[in-house]
């Protein structure tokens, strides 16, 4: 299939909003962002204009691929293809290209995740070196909660994403990365003085993007307690499908259910 690649910068925040939520159409989680949303949640995690692209079959968009980059580190933030082009190959023939392309500009690493039930796009992502790295969960708080009794103290969100940075010694998924929530419109709390979250209004809903306790006080019960007083001031708050599963036990001891969908993160070397 004779397909071209035109970067996303020669497009509009508001086409490449369309574009990209044509070639999600029915996927089981779809896109639907306005545009401005669109814009302040891939900024924020580091998009790349001139590294993203949509593939053209003569005038009609067939693929999109969203590119983040942080340094040598790249992410497929979002790719999809529209209905009309899938199961004709079109990943194995356009991602091959694209991650050359980003090994000649200095990237290392490529990052991204997949739905753990998409076995097709496992399947393409192992072909094209990636291996799987851990799987990735969301959380949601209980609705059936009354309001907290004011133990929450708000705190300037980014001298909280600032300490965040400086106490994450880890690796962590790119959306719960306290990196992501720099630019992002936020609130922040501390709790008992060395614990601290950081939840997005961006949408419609809050969500909770990272919590940290201060090095000296882990391990004493302050990040559950931190979790049940955010879901008391947030009732039913949710988090990112982008938990590792090692905190598995902190959510479900804070109370929260493990959301019905779940992420694999993959890694590839460039």
């Amino acid at each position: 299939m004779n397909l071209v690649a035109v970067p996303a910068i020669h497009y509009s925040c508001e086409a490449l909003t369309t574009i990209t939520g044509a070639c999600f159409e029915g996927y089981r989680v779809p896109f639907s962002l306005p545009p401005d949303v669109f814009a302040q949640r891939f900024l924020a995690e580091g998009l790349s204009l001139v590294d993203s692209c949509v593939w053209l079959a003569g005038d009609t968009p067939a693929a999109v691929a969203l590119i983040a980059r942080r340094g040598d580190f790249a992410r497929l933030a979002a790719f999809a293809v529209c209905p009309q082009f899938r199961g004709q190959g079109v990943g194995r023939q356009i991602l091959p290209p694209l991650m050359a392309t980003l090994r000649s500009k200095g990237v290392r690493q490529m990052w991204l995740e997949v739905m753990s039930d998409n076995h097709a796009g496992i399947a393409l992502y192992h072909a094209l070196g990636f291996a799987t790295v851990q799987p990735l969960f969301g959380y949601q708080g209980r609705a059936d909660v009354a309001e907290g009794n004011g133990t929450l103290q708000e705190r300037d969100p980014l001298t909280v994403v600032r300490s965040a940075i400086s106490e994450c010694h880890d690796r962590l998924p790119w959306q719960v990365d306290p990196l992501t929530a720099v630019s992002l419109p936020a609130r922040a709390f501390e709790y008992r003085k060395h614990a601290y979250a950081l939840v997005s209004t961006l949408g419609d809903k809050p969500l909770l993007r990272f919590i940290y306790v201060e090095s000296e006080y882990r391990r004493k019960g302050f990040a559950c307690e931190l979790l049940q007083a955010l879901n008391q001031h947030f009732p039913a708050l949710g988090t990112t499908v982008a938990v590792p599963e090692r905190f598995s036990s902190l959510f479900q001891r804070a109370g929260y259910a493990t959301m019905a969908i779940s992420q694999y993160e993959m890694k590839a070397e460039l």
